[in-house]
């Protein structure tokens, strides 16, 4: 039977959801949505919140550890010792231990033997694994990067399937998504193999620095040398600051999807402070002890902090790969045999490993360095998120974004612990604004809601923007109403967010919606839908669009991706659910 509905009486928001570069706004100006007086709390309620850490035990020889319990672990939080409430293991990609009880098996079944009752469930499976592989080529030569990659195609072969999915991304001064998220392990191999023709252009930094070694040496004072290692310093620390900036790009899009992320960054090394063992090289040349302190001023510890924090907010977990192996001393390589002075090869290695390693141990993973072949460093990966222990302990929170420090421990002698090192406790509006995000790129179709979802044709608002319509309805049965006296209320929370056929993005778009009705008809309303009313304002083109509604009263949540083409030409376009 087709529900009733009973429309919000209220004139529906004009969102506008413009999709234009940051850099050069375009479009409609947007309309205002219509006043939403201040909105006081429906519940006054306290948040209980459930930390969970994902911990890798080894002993002493660097093997995985089964068989502890949760009292096996202690937990710190900013200083303060959490007792462990929820507790569960994972050993070979299969839970074996929830809480205080092991996991029983599956029976064996008896062949030819009907089953007398219906048959036992298979052992529960371990939460879904994302990795993504994000190859630096901004800070690769083709032969290492190849090497590696090799090294890696073998790995994703037997490794990605099932639960386990890869996707692979390239950033030589843009990101590309070079396969989207899949399960298919030699889909992702042939990928990486196709980067084999793909420029990687740490040789072009690498002969740049060659001829600034010369020019060092035909300085004719220690200041022109410093002027001229100055310009190229500018230059890695620009180009060093993008690559941040897609570091973050994609591990914020991460944020949102559920399970264990792992983020592996193929490159070979990244500078904690840009240029440093030129103002080295410079000291040596001139016999100075003043040049050393110009590191200090293009030192870059802070960004990696921040990419720290946004790993750890976002529960991934980062792998740094150093593609450059074992090599020979700078100051003997041909590069050096023309110049006056050594590059310095300890405060150059230093200066490119530093930060992988923060970036590792910081989050919960390990740097791979100084490795030629890193098959088995990858084998150990695969056991990290195979062989683990997930431990929670609840706290009273007062929901806001807060950093928390943690220190996971392990009680008995001899035997190491590896989890992140801090996280980011999240209110429920930031888990939601995430989870939206998150969908414009990797579909969630959560609906406890049953959130039905309807897009009406596009219609021109100016010259280049249509007004597109869309109906979002939602059972009462399902939304929470409170009495209060004669009256009951509710409120529901709208999220919008686009995605263009560019990759450009709207602004995230938030819309609450108080619902009051008579007490007295709640009992009729059960059969009806609330229907909500919105029109997002959206270039020609494909668009995808992320939504999610949200219950404010029990946090219940929904989301729903669709996918719609406008046409330029005419009204023939229509809005289509997202595959």
């Amino acid at each position: 039977m087709t529900n009733a509905t009973c429309r919000r009486p209220a004139v529906a928001a004009l969102l506008a959801a413009l999709l234009v570069p940051p850099a050069a706004p375009t479009g409609a100006a947007e309309t205002k949505p219509t006043p939403v007086g201040p909105l006081r709390p429906l519940v006054r309620s306290v948040d209980v919140t459930v930390t969970n850490i994902d911990v890798v035990v080894t002993d002493s020889k660097g093997n995985r550890v089964t068989g502890l319990r949760k009292e096996d672990f202690e937990v710190v939080e900013d200083g303060a010792k959490q007792p462990v409430t929820n507790f569960y293991a994972v050993e070979g990609g299969a839970l074996t231990v929830i809480g205080d009880e092991p996991v029983p098996p599956a029976p064996t079944p008896v062949p030819m033997a009907p089953p007398a009752s219906p048959p036992a469930e298979a052992p529960a499976s371990a939460q879904k694994t994302w990795i993504v592989i994000f190859v630096d080529n901004l800070n690769l030569t083709p032969f290492n990067r190849n090497r590696i990659l090799k090294n890696v195609q073998g790995w994703v072969r037997g490794s990605v399937k099932g639960n386990v999915e890869a996707m692979v991304v390239t950033w030589d001064r843009s990101l590309k998504v070079r396969r989207k998220f899949t399960n298919d392990g030699r889909d992702v191999a042939d990928v990486l193999g196709q980067l084999e023709e793909v420029s990687a252009l740490r040789v072009a930094t690498l002969s740049e620095r060659k001829d600034l070694l010369q020019a060092i040496d035909d300085s004719v004072s220690e200041e022109q040398a410093v002027g001229k290692a100055r310009q190229y310093a500018l230059s890695l620390k620009n180009d060093l600051e993008f690559t941040l900036d897609a570091l973050r790009s994609t591990i914020n899009q991460l944020a949102g999807i559920e399970g264990r992320k792992i983020l592996l960054h193929v490159s070979e090394g990244l500078p904690q402070s840009p240029g440093a063992e030129l103002w080295k090289y410079i000291q040596d040349r001139f016999r100075s002890m003043s040049t050393p302190t110009q590191g200090f001023e293009f030192d870059r510890t802070t960004g990696y902090i921040g990419i720290v924090q946004a790993a750890n907010a976002a529960g991934v977990t980062i792998y740094g790969i150093d593609a450059s192996g074992l090599t020979v001393d700078s100051g003997v390589t041909a590069e050096s045999r023309a110049t006056t002075a050594r590059v310095d090869s300890f405060v150059e290695r230093t200066n490119l490993q530093s930060m992988i390693s923060l970036l590792s141990e910081e989050t919960g993973g390990q740097a791979i360095l100084n490795k030629n072949d890193v098959t088995l460093a990858l084998k150990e990966i695969e056991k990290d998120y195979t062989s683990y222990y997930s431990i929670g302990y609840r706290s009273l929170r007062p929901g806001v974004d807060r950093p928390h420090k943690v220190e996971v421990t392990v009680k008995r002698k001899g035997l190491k612990a590896r989890a992140r090192r801090s996280y980011l406790e999240k209110s429920p509006e930031t888990r939601v604004q995430e989870a939206t995000i998150s969908a414009l790129y990797f579909p969630r179709d959560d609906n406890p809601l049953a959130v039905g979802v309807e897009i009406g044709t596009p219609v021109p608002a100016d010259r280049q923007n249509y007004i597109v319509p869309m109906t979002i309805r939602v059972p009462y049965a399902r939304i929470t109403l409170l009495p209060e006296g004669a009256k009951a209320r509710g409120r529901l929370i709208f999220y919008f967010m686009v995605l263009d056929a560019a990759g450009k993005t709207s602004d995230l778009a938030t819309q609450p919606a108080p619902i009051e009705v008579d007490a007295a008809k709640l009992e009729s309303l059960a059969r009806k839908d609330y229907v909500y009313d919105v029109k997002l304002v959206m270039i020609p083109g494909g668009q995808r669009i992320s939504l999610a509604v949200r219950d404010e009263v029990t946090n219940t949540v929904s989301y729903q991706q669709r996918s719609i083409f406008i046409s330029a030409l005419g009204p023939e376009s229509r809005g289509s659910k997202a595959r």
